[in-house]
């Protein structure tokens, strides 16, 4: 596809949402804001419900406890503004055309009467009319206060039902029997591909600026696609509107968040915020490190930059402006400092990955009822890596060894053997959207409708070299059913400019009368990459049986659209460039089934029970094709010795390539149960869940069904903020998860390779011993074990004091606090065995390496 049909096509679509019926003549309206706080303590409350008695107008309080209500018809009004926990404020007000009446209100706590429970839909509860299934939400501040959550939204997300962390280090989000690649990730209505910062440590999400996070695990609506399992949904928050200016401090012993925000300059109606987060960790020990000469002078440890703005203008009772935009950069450079007389491990690492987002809605809202959003936004994920060195084949030789090798003067390093790698790669995913969505509330339908389309392109290059040695290496290891085939001293470039567009339209049907909704939905997708389109429906219902009880439901199916932007958030590698390969793919394709009921207990207890089944098909796995792989026969005696060893003989079987094909399916199937007490006022002494999930996940190819990587039978996540008075308090989180599968090796088995004329031979190192390889046995032994279970306590004591002005916030939080010593995976040596005469087989010799241990963390965050 040429640049001139992408234009023409994107030109197109804008004329015909600048066409909708939303655009019509607004009435004589006006509108109402303003804030509401506790009377007692001045925090901003959230979740507060304000109504006009006898109408359909209302708004709920956000995180800073600033409402607003649009397009409201002049005239008089009774007002009413209820939260559970505090006294309901009740009063009269008149709207006059074209102003905005001020309207600010101090709530006063009361005691809660558990004879009648009464509960009202807030920012954290679902109403019992939304008929998604497997919805969680989180504010910003569960987010920040969460003990060992790094302030860090993903992270604190990866302590809800059917989320699990890879391991410590990243922020990924594995969902439901899924990988992070079939995640669709969106930042005020923008898909963005990489939510990550620091290499997946942290995301992209400030806890400060958001202002909504919804997670679906499953089962989600039609105005969501082009990903197979989930959708995580963050809204940032305006500016505020109180002050014309406002300074947020945070600092930890890694990294420095600053936000400034306030309302807009110059009789603007409206508001600004920025924020501009950096790690500096790398400031303070990268000159310690190169001062004792571990590193290069000219090494830069890995870091991140981010600035994030959001400028939100108010035209009139009807329009609204919003501008985003995010510049992200996260880099590292290490060159190992060169050593003169010991081991010739060396390497050299450098990478800088690019964010960036620019977007500008639209809202359109002529009354309360009819909603029109435009969006347009250009995204671009880039990154420029480089990497080489030359490593010990540690395998082959043990840390004992190797620490006599260094204390022996007399031998050399050039007697052992070595790997020498080199890699240049290079990705650029950029895309410009144009999308329209559109809403319409009559008695009993909610309608919603959209379309839009993504001019895509996508850039990625891949030089990946290795000297014979490690060729060799990587081509005995070709024999395991485990290793991911690689391209191997070929440059490999694709290059691609398509489009990617979707109508859809779903409509949610009070069937009856504030007990059942039902929500049909149908979405059409155009993928021009592989040159298909798919219909997919989905349908959602939520049955109220009571006021305090909801059981809701869904299916639907999902596509997934083939790309590097996908893809190279798996561990197996796909070559694209191959002529005609991605016409013959097809998109992948996922079913799921949801059913799930909610009951609350009263009005701060709420319990979950949910069961789903997500049948996975067409995904796109490596091609498997004939190759060459050679054998040995052990004879008796020292392994190390060749002769030893029968002569090398070859056959013919499958292997794996780097050609993609639609020939894998799976499932994911399970049960998740939750327990949560949520806080009805910032004087609330606890809040806080308890979950368990019971879950399978499996993958299937030629016959072969085995666990998902990320199979965990059973996970316990334990969370709890306690309020221990005006100044302190303590959240504890307690997380246990059954083990990872893992492929484990059997046995140690010779290296062979083609020699200089092409004939199969035993590699050994510069004195003559026989290298070897790990032997992971047959296909029946992937994933056959599992990893220990993993559990870790973090702990984290808040204290909150105004001091000059200004409002201070200091905290210490221990990540893994009983120092767990949780594995994250295995590492193997091949051991001579000296101590058996009659047969000398290596020994394998396993080391576990482990996660974070006891790490303690202090902060700081200041506003003034």
């Amino acid at each position: 596809m040429n640049a001139s049909r992408v234009v023409s096509n994107c030109l197109l679509l804008l004329a015909t949402l600048f066409a909708t019926p939303s655009l019509v003549v607004a009435q004589s309206t006006g509108s109402i804001r303003g804030k509401i706080i506790d009377e007692k303590t001045s925090e901003p409350l959230a979740g507060v419900v304000i109504r006009l008695e006898k109408t359909p107008y209302g708004a709920i309080s956000d995180a800073n406890g600033n409402y607003f209500i649009a397009n409201v018809p002049e005239g008089r009004y009774a007002v009413k503004i209820s939260l559970i926990g505090y006294e309901e404020l009740q009063l009269e007000c008149e709207v006059a055309k074209g102003k905005t009446l001020a309207l600010n209100f101090q709530l006063r706590e009361k005691a809660i009467q558990t004879e009648e429970v009464q509960v009202v839909a807030d920012a954290t509860r679902q109403a019992q009319e939304d008929a998604r299934t497997s919805v969680y939400k989180i504010t910003p501040r569960q987010s920040k206060i969460l003990a060992g959550g790094l302030e860090d939204i993903m992270r604190s997300l990866q302590a809800i039902p059917g989320v699990l962390a890879q391991n410590d280090f990243s922020s990924q989000l594995f969902i439901r029997g899924s990988g992070p690649d079939q995640n669709l990730m969106v930042l005020d209505d923008i898909e963005v591909f990489n939510p990550y910062r620091l290499y997946g440590t942290v995301s992209m999400f400030n806890p400060e600026t958001v202002a909504d996070v919804n997670l679906i695990t499953g089962g989600f609506p039609a105005k969501y696609g082009d990903r197979l399992s989930a959708v995580l949904d963050v809204s940032n928050r305006n500016g505020s509107r109180d002050v014309a200016f406002q300074t947020q401090l945070d600092m930890n012993i890694t990294d420095a968040n600053v936000i400034v925000e306030g309302k807009s300059p110059f009789r603007l109606n409206g508001s600004w915020i920025l924020s501009a987060r950096r790690t500096y960790y790398d400031l303070i020990v990268g000159p310690i490190l190169r001062k004792t000469g571990r590193v290069d002078n000219n090494t830069a440890f890995p870091n991140f930059t981010d600035f994030q703005a959001r400028f939100f203008f108010e035209l009139n009772q009807t329009n609204r402006l919003i501008f985003t935009g995010v510049y992200g950069r996260d880099a590292v450079k290490i060159l190992t400092a060169q050593r003169t007389n010991d081991l010739p491990d060396s390497v050299s690492v450098g990478n800088l990955t690019s964010n960036d987002l620019i977007g500008v809605a639209w809202h359109y809202q002529p009354n309360s009822r009819t909603l029109n959003k435009l969006i347009a936004s250009w995204y671009r994920n880039s990154g420029d890596s480089r990497f080489g060195g030359s490593f010990i084949d540690r395998l082959n030789y043990s840390q004992a060894f190797l620490d006599e090798f260094e204390a022996d003067s007399l031998v050399s390093p050039s007697m052992l053997a070595s790997f020498n790698l080199r890699s240049d790669s290079y990705f650029s995913f950029a895309k410009l959207t144009l999308r329209d969505e559109f809403s319409k509330r009559y008695d009993r339908h909610l309608i919603e409708m959209g379309a839009g389309v993504d001019a895509m392109e996508t850039i990625f290059e891949l030089l990946l070299e290795a000297d014979e040695a490690t060729i060799a290496a990587l081509r005995a290891q070709q024999e395991n059913p485990r290793f991911s085939a690689l391209p191997l001293n070929q440059r490999l470039r694709q290059s691609e400019i398509y489009l990617r567009s979707h109508v859809f339209v779903q409509d949610r049907w009070e069937a009856i009368s504030k007990r059942l909704y039902l929500q049909p939905g149908l979405r059409f997708d155009y993928y021009d990459v592989i040159g298909k389109a798919y219909l997919s429906p989905r349908f959602n219902f939520s049955l109220a049986l009571d006021p305090l009880t909801t059981i809701r439901g869904a299916w639907g199916m999902y596509r997934q659209s083939p790309g590097f932007e996908k893809l190279i958030d798996q561990t197996a590698f796909f070559d694209l460039t191959q002529r005609g390969v991605l016409r013959r793919l097809q998109a992948e394709q996922a079913i799921h089934y949801v059913l799930g009921v909610e009951r609350w207990l009263n009005a701060e207890w709420q319990v979950r029970a949910e069961v789903y089944f997500k049948d996975f098909n067409r995904l796109i796995i490596q091609r498997r094709e004939p190759q060459e792989v050679y054998r040995s026969n052990y004879l008796g005696g020292w392994a190390y010795d060749k002769r030893n060893w029968s002569a090398p003989t070859t056959s013919i079987e499958p292997r794996l390539t780097t050609t993609p094909i639609n020939e894998g399916d799976g499932s994911a199937y399970g049960i998740e149960l939750l327990l949560e007490r949520k806080a009805t006022s910032p004087q609330d002494w606890f809040s806080g869940w308890a979950s368990y999930a019971l879950a399978y996940a499996y993958r299937e190819r030629d016959g072969l069904r085995i666990p998902f990587n990320f199979d965990q039978r059973h996970t316990i996540n334990l969370v709890g903020n306690i309020r221990l008075n005006d100044v302190f308090s303590l959240g504890v989180r307690w997380r246990y998860g059954s083990g990872f599968p893992l492929t484990p090796a059997v046995a140690a088995t010779p290296r062979i390779a083609p020699n200089a004329k092409g004939e199969p031979e035993i590699v050994t190192d510069p004195r003559g011993r026989v290298l070897f390889n790990l032997d992971y046995g047959g296909e029946d032994n992937l994933n056959s074990a599992r990893l220990p279970a993993y559990h870790r306590l973090d702990v984290r004591l808040t204290a909150k004091t105004k001091a000059a002005g200004i409002n201070w916030e200091f905290y210490l939080d221990v990540i893994n606090a009983y120092n767990r010593s949780n594995v994250i995976a295995y590492r193997y040596d091949v051991e001579d065995r000296r101590d058996v005469p009659n047969g000398r087989l290596p020994l394998l010799v396993r080391e576990q390496t482990d996660m974070l241990p006891l790490v303690p963390t202090l902060g700081v965050s200041a506003v003034f």
